[in-house]
């Protein structure tokens, strides 16, 4: 919940700075946001060296507004 609220807070962010901000460990975020990506949850862009994980608003499945688009995480 804490990299997903990251994300809509934020935009489209590099591992490094997700990493800062949830506070655990980069294998830890990286294998939590390839389970996301792998979900449909998430998409990612490379924009040079970086890989930059953004929050995917449309369904997998169907092609349109996710779900989880609307819900709002508590802080």
């Amino acid at each position: 919940m804490r990299i997903y609220r990251f994300l809509k807070t934020s935009g489209a962010s590099a591992v490094t700075a997700i990493v800062k901000h949830v506070g655990l460990t980069q294998p830890t975020i990286s294998y939590h946001l390839s389970e996301m990506k792998n979900a449909g949850v998430l998409i990612s862009v490379r924009k040079g060296k970086e890989v930059l994980y953004e929050i995917n608003d449309k369904c997998r499945i169907y092609g349109r507004n996710c779900v989880l688009s609307k819900v709002e995480f508590p802080n």
